[in-house]
């Protein structure tokens, strides 16, 4: 799960950001840009989520082989 979310945030991010220079190029529409970096926090907050999820699941692992 943690892989999945790491993977969809990067390239949700990606194409959202490729979007985002795009309104820069082309017509600047106000919002087509908020919603293109709301989308950029929601895919951070997807890798974020991730990075925790694989944290915490190695400190799982460390716990269970101390024992």
């Amino acid at each position: 799960m943690d892989r999945f979310l790491f993977i969809f945030g990067l390239i949700v991010f990606f194409f959202s950001f490729v979007f985002l220079i795009f309104n820069f190029i082309g017509d600047f529409d106000s919002m087509v840009m908020a919603i293109s970096i709301l989308v950029m926090l929601n895919a951070s907050i997807a890798i974020g989520i991730s990075e925790l999820l694989l944290r915490t699941k190695g400190k799982a692992s460390e716990s269970r082989s101390g024992d």
